[in-house]
């Protein structure tokens, strides 16, 4: 603030009273602080922050809240590849062979087998020899598949009385085949009600007598590849076993030997 000099003597140097100088001197310091007054104080004045309308802050505020949070974008993990060591690889198993098409439990199928099928208790080739089913016999499935000793082996029924398991083949020949085919004649003994066929050697013929026996009459004689139906036996008689046939036309009716030295006279048709 300036301070003001005031010379309180008059012209004859006489010197007035005090108070009458200070009058002058407080109207001037009223005039210098009056507008300090009026306007406050010379710090500077906050800048206004403008307000947003309360529609525009509530989207501002919707807005901060959706960037805060997380978002759903996939995030690619790489899952370690696994090392195996020759020790840990597990050994590949030895293919069971299958030839041919496929056998089915309830259906009829036939030993293709050249030498004829073995079949035994169990399904393994430790198992006990049932039988030897002869190539061409048709047989009823009962059971299976099952993988044994390198083999497919089926539980099978040759309608004699023969039961057991056989191979289905060696991977490289079938042995037991589904396909059927057409009835062809077969390597067993006939039974009632079976049709059979003629099956001499070429260039001979097959007796039918009156009666079961080499001594009884001779009734007829039949040509290789005649058929007939059973009608009865086996009657062992001369060391043959005997069986009654009858032709379709029933013209002819008789005994006749089933076979001899492993021979087969009359083939049943399966």
């Amino acid at each position: 603030m300036p301070f003001f000099a005031v010379d309180s003597s008059d012209s004859a140097g006489n010197t007035p009273n005090r108070r009458s100088g200070l009058i002058p001197l407080l109207a001037l310091c009223l005039l210098w602080i009056g507008p300090i007054l009026a306007c406050g104080s010379f710090q500077p004045r906050p800048t206004p922050v403008p307000t947003l309308p309360p529609a525009a802050a509530t989207a501002n505020a919707e807005a901060e809240r959706a960037l805060a949070l997380p978002t759903n974008t996939p995030v690619l993990i790489i899952e370690p590849t696994a090392t195996f060591t020759p020790e840990s690889i597990p050994p590949t198993p030895t293919p069971v062979p299958v030839v041919g098409g496929t056998l089915t439990v309830g259906q009829p199928a036939r030993v293709v087998a050249g030498g004829g099928l073995n079949i035994r208790q169990a399904p393994s080739t430790a198992g006990v020899l049932v039988a030897r089913l002869g190539f061409g016999i048709r047989v009823s499935v009962l059971e299976g598949p099952t993988s044994a000793d390198g083999y497919i082996w089926w539980k099978v029924d040759d309608g004699q009385g023969n039961v057991g398991w056989g191979a289905q083949g060696d991977g490289t020949d079938e042995w037991i085949s589904p396909r059927v085919g057409e009835a062809q004649p077969v390597n067993r003994s006939p039974r009632v009600g079976d049709r059979v066929r003629v099956t001499m050697e070429a260039g001979q013929l097959l007796t039918i007598r009156t009666l079961p026996g080499t001594n009884a009459i001779i009734a007829s004689r039949a040509n290789n590849g005649a058929e007939f139906t059973v009608l009865a036996g086996p009657q062992s008689a001369n060391g043959y076993f005997w069986f009654q046939i009858r032709s379709d036309d029933g013209a002819t009716e008789g005994w006749a030997a089933d076979g001899s030295d492993g021979k087969r006279w009359l083939s049943p048709l399966e």
